[in-house]
């Protein structure tokens, strides 16, 4: 599947032809330190196998590749509540460094929200949480369309230091005001 944005920015399911680029990029410190520790650190060619080969058994697809330019760029996906949770998602995403700063994040995650709130008509809410330093991000959301809804206090830690959680939202009923 491959869901194609305004510009250079196309969101493709994941193949075997990203197994040898994924890891490139994914093996940042700078990308690691963003994330949840789920997210190997060193990122090694194992880790790009086992995360495509993972994804290719949703149907619909839940996690993308982002392309810009017909290059992998990163990642956006989700994933989905369970039980009385059923109705909530969790997004996250991420980019190589190379593309940081380029308005790539931004339309990607427009793309992929968009694509989730018509594929999973059984969610209601779509949220995002992200560490107190990652500002970008907070701008990512906020310029997405998602807006802040919680600061969840001494919610983490990671490398040693405890922060807050910064949550952000859209919820589906509000959502027609900003993609219309």
């Amino acid at each position: 599947m491959k869901l194609q944005g305004k510009g250079n920015i196309c969101l493709v399911t994941w193949n075997e032809g990203h197994y040898h680029h994924l890891y490139p990029i994914a093996n940042n410190p700078k990308i690691a330190k963003n994330l949840r520790d789920s997210f190997p650190s060193p990122y090694t060619i194992h880790d790009a196998r086992h995360w495509i080969e993972h994804n290719q058994k949703f149907n619909p697809p839940q996690n993308f590749a982002i392309e810009f330019e017909g290059r992998l760029a990163g990642s956006v996906g989700c994933e989905i509540g369970k039980n009385e949770l059923r109705t909530n998602m969790e997004v996250g995403f991420w980019l190589g460094e190379a593309f940081w700063g380029k308005g790539i994040a931004t339309e990607a995650l427009q793309l992929f929200t968009e694509y989730a709130l018509e594929k999973f008509p059984e969610v209601l809410r779509i949220y995002a949480q992200v560490y107190d330093f990652n500002v970008p991000c907070m701008k990512v959301l906020e310029n997405s369309g998602y807006e802040p809804e919680a600061i969840l206090r001494h919610a983490y830690i990671k490398d040693g230091k405890i922060g807050d959680l910064f949550q952000y939202v859209i919820v589906r009923e509000e959502v027609e005001k900003f993609f219309d």
